[in-house]
């Protein structure tokens, strides 16, 4: 039998010894994930879609268990998402809202993280600035500016 109260105990301690860092600054909230698909309809057909030229993607969100979830398509063999298909690589970023990205930009820095494509409008929030990042342990994040 699984004694559930000790598993609770033990997630409890867990969550009091978790170090929180705040590389995009203290504002920073999580806003989703991304995952790359060959096709968008493929998965559901009736998913709003938005095409954004500029990322040579088109994408579409949904929640998962309360969680949201950004879809993005290639639009061409030269969209930055094609490769990562080729490869069968799904993850492809995860996401956080920050109040000014310019400052966020400059703190992720001097936590290992380096700006791959500086801040651009995007489609999908309405012309709200994004901005790329890679670091070697986390990968591709996206900032979206609030």
């Amino acid at each position: 039998l699984i004694d559930f109260g000790k598993i609770e105990k033990r997630e409890m301690k867990q969550d009091s010894i978790l170090k929180n860092r705040n590389f995009f600054g203290d504002n920073a909230a999580f806003d989703h994930f991304g995952y790359c698909v060959g096709s968008i309809s493929d998965f559901d057909d009736e998913l709003s879609t938005t095409v954004d030229n500029t990322q040579k993607v088109k994408v579409g969100f949904f929640q998962m268990n309360g969680v949201k979830v950004e879809l993005v398509e290639p639009l061409s063999e030269s969209s930055p998402v094609t490769k990562m298909l080729e490869k069968g690589q799904n993850i492809y970023h995860v996401c956080f809202r920050v109040d000014d990205i310019e400052d966020a930009i400059a703190l992720s820095r001097k936590n290992g993280f380096h700006c791959i494509v500086k801040p651009v409008p995007a489609a999908a929030f309405d012309g709200r600035r994004i901005a790329w990042l890679f670091n070697r342990v986390f990968g591709l994040v996206e900032l979206l500016e609030t």
